[in-house]
């Protein structure tokens, strides 16, 4: 499923016009936080959780929001793990992360004025 999401996420932004700079870094940032949820948001259930993935393209700017209603956990002091949120965070151009004990977690990335020159509207 993440490689299904991978691959229509980078056919999308490509098709938008955003900046080849910058497609492999979206990419990275929304497949580390989606990687996020399915180590950590659920891994104590029972059953299998689900996540919503929006992507939208407003006034210049692009944002990618993952949500899901599972338990968070907050990251673990080891060297190897870990940091797939502050990952995330670095290639993207803000980052929030929003956990709400019993609601699950929002986390939103957001790239401002991604559109390749040629490709603003």
């Amino acid at each position: 499923m993440a490689t299904t999401i991978r691959r229509r996420l980078h056919s999308w932004v490509l098709e938008l016009g955003v900046d080849r700079s910058l497609v492999d870094d979206i990419v990275l940032g929304v497949y580390e936080a989606l990687a996020n949820v399915v180590e950590h948001a659920y891994s104590s259930a029972p059953e299998t959780g689900t996540m919503t993935i929006t992507v939208t393209y407003e006034h210049e700017t692009l944002t990618v929001t993952i949500s899901d209603t599972g338990t968070w956990r907050p990251p673990t002091p080891t060297t190897g793990r870990s940091h797939g949120l502050q990952l995330a965070a670095a290639v993207a151009d803000d980052l929030s992360v929003d956990h709400r004990p019993g609601l699950g977690t929002v986390v939103t990335a957001v790239w401002s004025r991604p559109l390749a020159a040629a490709g603003r509207t």
